[in-house]
């Protein structure tokens, strides 16, 4: 009952609770394989790791103790260690251009997701979170299997980083052998690819693995400090670093580096899985001794276990005969491990590339600094470092990141001392700092490139002959300005290039850019990207200013009738249209003029209008929308013409006359009777046909006596006007009138009209 209890209170996490029932249990019933177990997993999410570790060792001599055994504490160690990533992928997208966030590499057969982020073909595939790494929109239906590589990506990569490209190839190649388990081959293979490019962690990372596969775990190891020491922020170094101190034997030293994985990313499920297998071996060469005897008033005898742990191991660092100071070493670990993958891309700042070489450099070196700090990380044993100067990875490009808040101690203390400082000519970003300086070290720092390889002819856009703006990259590769394949699009449903569906790309009606190759314009064509930017900026102004002045120029809907403050729904399919609600939307004013047609031309509308403010716009998968406006200001039109297909006008707006002196008294006696008359006309409709008026424009309106101050006068005429069975001719009259008063009149003459029609 009391076990019932006490695995209630853990799997409600009232972890403090579980312990003190299986300890009261053990004290009562005696120590037993199962009671052990639960206090250990109860002690170490309660964060007393020397008493975890203790009675696991305790539960491992009353029974088989497997590494499955150990979840829980490979959860309590994880959860203790975790931190936020140093190099996330959201920054890092800020400033990477042909880096995948996720394998930290070079681009290879890069896809651009309908979210606008790129990765590589195979990242992105074995990614089982279906989730974007840098904005964290969900793809679970997404195929990348239905999107093809972003042509002009992977153009500039082949012709700016030729020896890449090739090592690149080889990689493949080197994976198709390793497929077969041919590792001698796939070794050979790397280690040619290494040469052309030295500073590929991916490269030297493929090659640890088969290293481990062949059991040749020193070379294994030696392959991984370098991947760790060339890309700190990126869990994999550190998981293979694991692999192969594991694979030597040394358990402690694997935990180490399965945890410096698992806090840069708790979610490596291989890492948890070799962090079980390292805790077990730790764990598993204790003498069989009678540990019941040790279960006295609570606890183990400590002196004994001390003498049973140091009698095996000399240098452990997570086993409780070591004191708390060197048990924190860990934390202090953890701590390094993340202190330098957040310097790292900070100090990668620090070196200014040069774009006067003829020859395309393909790295730039790291202070000496990261590499000190970066040798004294580690303090267990491993094979030693290489002590030469390292250089840095050619594809990363600086992110940012402010230090993540430093994990407290075991016991709850966050006032301890760090036990040694790291040497660094830069501090990390406190969480104290502003937003603003964080962002202003987001810049971008670009890989040299030779001068003779950059042409800005590379980036133009294909449908308007101009430097791409708002880059777009379509399911089938190509890429476009946004605004020119929008256009596009109002016309077909098929790339302009190659003629490819794009229906799902238009359901989606997807607004994000291509960052990679927005990144790319702005860093090696600055002047080329503000030119463009100010000229798209100068044509959306030019648009804004429709209908700023009483004489402006504004584009017309030749359609229906318009009306002040009525609703006006919309279904929009013709292409000209299309275009002129996105431009009004982009352009920020929402308004468009409405006017009847005049004859038999297009060109040929009413000299009278009503602007129409639009509220909302739903988009069909085929690219029609239905479009929610409402009715604004009358105007005159003085002058007709075109723009992109749609008829404009210079127009005048309109307003009434003031109604002054003794005729407002008149004017609202008017009003009133005019009033209750159309009401009372409304009232003797049919029934089926007074519902029908009211479910399409909302019933009889409201009456509204305050007819001064307002340049359309009072919102009830306005809204009577659309029920009244009028010819659209004597409607347009009534828009055209700047007097109230006659207005009124002209409705209440109709309305007498109507009634004698009736009772005739």
């Amino acid at each position: 009952m009391m076990v019932d209890l006490a695995k209630e209170a853990f799997n409600t996490q009232n972890f403090q609770l579980a312990v003190e029932i299986y300890e009261r249990t053990i004290k009562e019933n005696g120590p037993s394989f199962d009671l052990c177990l639960g206090l250990a997993n109860s002690f170490a999410f309660c964060g007393h790791f020397e008493k975890a570790f203790d009675t696991y060792a305790s539960a491992f001599r009353l029974g088989n103790l497997t590494p499955s055994s150990l979840k829980h504490l490979v959860s309590a160690l994880v959860n203790a260690v975790k931190q936020d990533n140093i190099a996330t992928s959201a920054n890092m997208s800020k400033s990477c251009m042909f880096t995948c966030t996720i394998c930290r590499g070079l681009f290879n057969e890069p896809v651009t997701i309908s979210c606008g982020h790129t990765y590589c073909r195979k990242c992105f595939e074995r990614d089982q979170s279906k989730a974007c790494r840098t904005c964290g929109a969900l793809h679970h239906l997404v195929k990348t299997s239905n999107f093809k590589a972003n042509v002009l990506l992977t153009r500039l990569i082949e012709s700016w980083f030729p020896n890449e490209n090739k090592a690149s190839c080889l990689k493949a190649e080197g994976n198709k052998f390793f497929e077969r388990r041919q590792y001698d081959k796939s070794i050979e293979l790397y280690s040619i690819a290494i040469e052309l490019s030295k500073q590929d962690h991916l490269l030297l990372s493929n090659r640890s693995h088969a290293f481990a596969c062949l059991d040749r775990f020193s070379e294994a190891l030696e392959d991984a400090e370098r991947v760790v020491k060339l890309r700190p922020d990126w869990p994999k170094g550190y998981f293979r670093k694991g692999c192969a101190q594991f694979g030597m034997n040394h358990y402690e030293d694997a935990t180490v580096s399965l945890l410096q994985c698992l806090a840069l990313d708790s979610e490596v499920k291989a890492a948890k899985d070799f962090l079980s297998k390292s805790l077990h071996k730790i764990l598993s060469p204790f003498p069989n001794d009678d540990v019941k005897a040790l279960a006295l008033k609570n606890q183990f005898n400590p002196s004994l276990l001390t003498q049973l742990i140091r009698a095996n191991f000399d240098s452990a660092l997570l086993l409780p005969h070591i004191t708390m100071d060197k048990l924190e070493q860990l934390k202090d670990i953890i701590d390094e491990t993340l202190f330098s993958a957040t310097n790292f891309v900070l100090e990668q700042a620090e070196v200014k590339p040069s774009f006067d070489k003829d020859e395309p450099c393909s790295s730039v070196q790291v202070p000496s600094s990261l590499d000190k700090k970066n040798s004294a990380s580690f303090p267990v044993k491993s094979a030693s470092e290489p002590s030469s100067r390292t250089e840095s990875p050619v594809f990363f490009c600086r992110g940012t990141r402010s230090r993540s808040q430093s994990p407290t101690g075991r016991n709850g203390d966050g006032n301890r001392k760090r036990a040694r400082e790291p040497s660094t000519t830069q501090p990390p970003l406190s969480p104290q700092e502003t937003p603003q300086k964080q962002q202003k070290s987001a810049e971008i720092v670009p890989m040299d490139v030779s001068k003779t390889l950059l042409d800005v002819d590379d980036f133009e856009c294909s449908l308007c002959y101009r430097l791409l703006h708002e880059p777009v990259t379509t399911p089938c590769g190509h890429s476009f300005c946004r605004p020119c394949l929008d256009r596009c699009l109002d016309h077909q449903s098929n790339c302009p290039l190659c003629k490819g569906s794009l229906v799902e790309y238009l359901a989606e009606r997807r607004q994000t850019r291509d960052e990679s190759l927005e990144n790319i314009i702005k860093t090696y064509f600055p002047e080329e990207y503000e030119g463009r930017k100010k000229l798209h900026e100068d044509e959306m102004a030019e648009l804004a200013k429709m209908g700023e002045d009483e004489r402006h120029h504004i584009p017309i809907f030749v359609c229906t009738m318009a009306f002040p403050g009525t609703s006006c729904p919309l279904h929009i399919f013709e292409p000209r249209y299309r275009l002129m609600i996105r431009q009004c939307m982009e352009a920020g004013t929402r308004q468009f003029g409405m006017c009847i047609s005049g004859g038999e031309s297009e060109d040929e509308f009413s000299d009278y209008g009503c602007m129409l403010e639009i509220r909302d716009v739903q988009f069909f998968p085929d690219g029609r929308s239905l479009v929610d406006c409402i009715g604004g200001r009358r105007f005159k039109v003085l002058s007709r013409g075109h723009r992109d297909g749609y008829n404009t006008a210079n127009v005048e707006f309109l307003r009434d006359v003031p109604i002054k002196g003794n005729d407002v008294e008149a004017v609202n006696k008017l009003q009133e009777n005019v009033y209750v008359e159309v009401k009372n006309w409304f009232d003797n409709l049919p029934g089926m046909q007074r519902n029908q008026i009211s479910r399409h424009f909302g019933g009889f309106p409201n009456y509204d006596a305050d007819f001064q101050g307002n340049p359309n006068s009072t919102a009830w005429l306005w809204k009577v006007l659309p029920i009244l069975p009028l010819d659209p001719r004597i409607q347009l009259t009534m828009l055209a009138m700047t007097s109230y008063k006659e207005r009124l009149e002209g409705i209440q003459r109709v309305v007498e009209y109507i009634k004698r029609r009736q009772s005739s």
